[in-house]
């Protein structure tokens, strides 16, 4: 698969990409069974992560902060 075939899919994928050019992907993906398969893979990959959320264990907060702390970091 070339560059360019992954960064179009992912253009579109992040809507990136004018009418015109999402015309003319879709019908690239719809005469190329290998590149759709591979761009529904990574679209359902794109689709589970959207629910994962980030954010840092209390504790590992409380060590960051007790570490400053004992630096002589001041936290603003």
């Amino acid at each position: 698969m070339s560059a360019l075939i992954n960064e179009s899919m992912f253009r579109y994928l992040y809507n990136e990409m004018s009418a015109e050019e999402k015309s003319h992907f879709m019908f690239f993906l719809e005469n190329n069974p290998s590149s759709m398969e591979q761009f529904n893979a990574l679209k359902e990959g794109m689709e589970s992560l959207s629910c994962i959320s980030y954010s840092p264990n209390e504790n590992s907060v409380n060590k960051i902060m007790a570490y400053t702390a004992i630096d002589g970091f001041t936290i603003q």
